[in-house]
Order: structure tokens, then sequence, then C-alpha cells
């Protein structure tokens, strides 16, 4: 492939068409965004159809759809024989490769007070981590996220495309069917991770498990100053991340119902709700709730958040059709 190409200005997108869920829940669709990343040089709509085997109308219908959610930008390239310039497609992340990210010294510092502040907090880097998974899950909500096929690619992308809009820089690298290396959350994390690598490494974990499991896929996270390992968490051994948040302290545990409720009727089947209360036997009327709803209360514990305030927390899946129907029979079988 010559590289002789101009592309368009990688400004970003406006009010894109598609979403990058939508873009990305088609594995061949997945497969050469991935393609388009890792070559990093523009490729032509035939010379795409050539690689997955592909009619070039097809290609090209696919190459359009990743186009208009923001994931690439188009371009020409000069014919060598003099006719018309093909139309190339360039992964966005390549085309805005060679930024210069200058900090002032004024925030250096600024940020640095700040994280001595939270260091000498209790646990202060898993309340860090917890927060910045929250913070993950709400990027990929943001944009549109989770892939609905579900498969750890398909998902890796959503997720790292999600946190580019937080941290330009992020990238996928040696992605494979159940496990992804991320680069490039170090160096938004930068001035964190200077302060204190082990808050750096706790905000990097927290937010990628968050936009993985938002985007479909429970992950193990392994930080190490540079690359991050992630890898599917098939064995659900970790507590499963929220979709969906509810603070419910300082209300009496009938309106934390009602509230809890409310959010739960906006979230997938089989997502999971977090709810915080200090109601005194507010656990047990959630438990009672959630039994009669068909709902399951996965985990309950009692945390502090990053302020120290003290509450319960409680972890809802939300009912899935075909178990809460299979419930219902049994119920009235016994």
């Amino acid at each position: 492939m010559s590289a002789m190409a101009t592309h368009t200005a990688p400004d970003a997108p406006e009010a894109p068409g598609v979403s990058v869920a939508r873009a990305l829940s088609v594995p061949t669709r997945a497969g050469i965004y991935r393609r388009l990343r890792t070559e990093g040089t523009p490729a032509s709509a035939r010379e795409v159809a050539e690689m997955f085997g592909l009619h070039a109308n097809v290609a090209r219908t696919h190459l359009d759809t990743l186009s208009d959610a923001g994931l690439v930008v188009t371009g020409r390239r000069k014919n060598p024989s003099g006719g018309r310039p093909a139309k190339v497609y360039v992964a966005r992340e390549q085309a805005e490769d060679g930024r210069n990210v200058t900090v002032p010294t004024g925030s250096q510092m600024a940020v640095g007070l700040l994280v001595q502040l939270v260091a000498d907090l209790p646990d202060a880097a898993k309340r860090l981590e917890g927060l910045a998974e929250a913070h993950g899950r709400k990027l990929v909500t943001a944009t549109g996220g989770r892939a609905d096929q579900r498969a750890f690619e398909a998902a890796a992308v959503v997720a790292t495309e999600a946190l580019r809009t937080a941290f330009p820089e992020v990238r996928l690298a040696d992605v494979g069917d159940d496990q992804a290396y991320v680069e490039g959350l170090e160096v938004g994390l930068r001035l964190v991770g200077e302060a204190d690598g082990r808050l750096g490494d706790a905000m990097a974990r927290g937010l990628l498990r968050g936009s993985m499991f938002a985007a479909g896929t429970p992950v193990a996270v392994e930080a190490d100053s540079g690359r991050v390992l992630v890898r599917t968490d098939a064995q659900g051994s970790a507590v499963p991340s929220a979709s969906g948040n509810v603070d419910a302290r300082g209300q009496t545990y009938q309106a934390g119902v009602v509230g809890t409720m409310r959010a739960i009727m906006a979230l997938r089947p089989g997502d999971h709700l977090e709810v915080l209360t200090d109601t005194q036997g507010a656990p047990a009327a959630f438990a009672r709730w959630a039994d009669r709803a068909g709902h399951q209360v996965v985990d309950v514990g009692r945390i502090r958040d990053l302020e120290g305030k003290e509450a319960v927390r409680l972890l809802l899946r939300k009912a899935i059709p075909h178990e809460a129907s299979a419930k219902a029979v049994a119920g009235a079988s016994a």
C-alpha cells in the first residue's frame, strides 16, 4: 500500500450518525478497524476487501459506517497512473499521532498536592480505584457504548474509544480473543503517577475494569507503568461492576426502594445497579423487594467513600426475563 495520501483534518467528529458501539457490534467491522489501527497506513475499500475476502461494496459499507461513527477519517490517494484518486481510510488515532502534550507547572504542583492529600486517607488506592471504575462506566455510557456481540475484542475497542474521549493517547495493542494490552493511559495519568505511582496504577485499573464491564465484558486488570494487561474474567471472581448507581443515604428505605425501582428500569437485563444506603434495616427491605421483582442481590457490604463517609453498599442484578419467569413458576408450584 502506498502511503502517499492526504486525509481530512483529525478534528473530533460532530454529531456522528452511528454510535461507536453499533459500529463495532459487527465482528468483521471491528476486525477492519483493528487492522487499520495496527497497519497505521491509509487503505482503500478494495484493499480492505482483499484483506478480509469481501466484495468491495461490502467493505466500503463497513468503512463508511466506521467513518460515520468517527473511528476513521477519509482522504484521497493519488493514482500512480494518473487516474482518478482513490478514496482511502485511516484510523483516527493514527491521524492524530504526533501531538505534543504540555502541562503547566502550576497544574503539576496542584495535582501533586491533591495526590498527597488523598494518599493519606485509609485505603486510598482502593477507594480511588473504585471511583475510577465508576467513571470508566460513565464514559462508555456517554458514548453509547456496549458491544452487542459481547465479544472480548469488540468490547475492548468500545472501552478504549470511550476512554479516548478523556485520555486521547489511549490505544489497544496486541489484542486477542481473551486478552489485550492497553497503552497510553500513563500519559493522561502522568501527573498522578509521578506524585504516587501506586495511585496512578489504581486509577488505570479502575478505568479499564469499569469501561470494559460497561462495554459488555467483565475483566481482570494488571497495571504496571505503561502497558496494562486486560484479560477476560471468565470465572467471575471479581465483584461485577455496576452500570448504574443510586445514593439513598439520608433517605427512608421506602424512598430508597422507589428510587432503585426507577433506576433499574433504565438498565438492560443482567446489568448491575449499585445502591448506597445508611438506613437501619434497609438491606433486608431491598432484598425483599428484589426477590419479589425477580432481581438478585449479588453483594452486600459496608464501605467508606473517598470522603470517609460510611455506607451500606448493595449490588443488584437486574432480572433476565426468562429467569424471572422460571422463578415465578417455581414460586407458584411451591
